[in-house]
């Protein structure tokens, strides 16, 4: 586990000039360190029960998981990601997706469930407390519903709601291209354009979901 070279990333570099503010941003930095730590320990602590759980309202509602084995986010990638989101004042950003996870349901079924299985959540104290609908986002290539959830005990966690086609697409070509496309820095570039037209070209090609435009948006 790399913690030392991804806090030396994180640390403003040290002037002479302002040693004693450069001293203060890095006890910050570290303070922020810290608890980013604590809070991926946390949740490891916590994954069992959350898996539990979500296997268990899967079984309840009939919905199929996929990408179990992808449930945890790994410990390089989490620290990339808190790296590029910590406040140099101390207040760390918590990282939401520490735990993330899949449904898949037909596109018949897709809107029901997901309104459904909120409310078995929400009746056993797991609250929805964000819900991104990209089918509705015309801007995006990526179609899915992502949702944040926050269990009793405090843990935040995500769970994706994809048809089987969705998640094929977006786990295979569409992830392809977007590994290829976020190389290239400049975006006005040819071939930057073609990878975003590829990607929405294979997202117009899906079926969209009954009844999508009922779920809505928050947080």
């Amino acid at each position: 586990m790399q913690r030392g070279k991804y806090y030396r990333d994180c640390l403003p570099v040290r002037k002479p000039y302002c040693c004693l503010k450069a001293v203060r941003r890095e006890r910050n930095a570290l303070r922020a360190w810290i608890k980013g730590i604590l809070w991926y320990k946390q949740a490891l602590k916590r994954e069992p029960f959350i898996t539990a759980k979500v296997k268990s309202v899967a079984e309840q509602t009939d919905v199929e998981m996929a990408g179990t084995e992808y449930r945890i986010k790994t410990v390089s990638s989490y620290l990339k990601k808190f790296c590029r989101k910590y406040s140099q004042t101390g207040q760390a950003c918590e990282i939401k997706d520490i735990l993330r996870y899949t449904y898949t349901v037909s596109p018949e079924l897709l809107s029901e469930k997901v309104i459904k299985i909120i409310e078995i959540y929400q009746d056993s104290g797991y609250n929805t407390v964000e819900i991104k609908n990209y089918w509705l986002d015309s801007q995006n290539p990526y179609n899915g519903i992502n949702t944040i959830l926050r269990s009793p005990q405090g843990q935040a966690f995500e769970l994706q709601y994809h048809t089987p086609e969705s998640f094929g697409v977006k786990s295979g070509k569409i992830h392809e291209l977007y590994e290829k496309q976020r190389l290239i820095r400049d975006v006005s570039s040819r071939e930057y354009i073609e990878l975003g037209d590829q990607m929405f070209e294979l997202s117009d090609s899906m079926e969209i979901p009954k009844g999508i435009e009922k779920v809505k948006c928050h947080g």
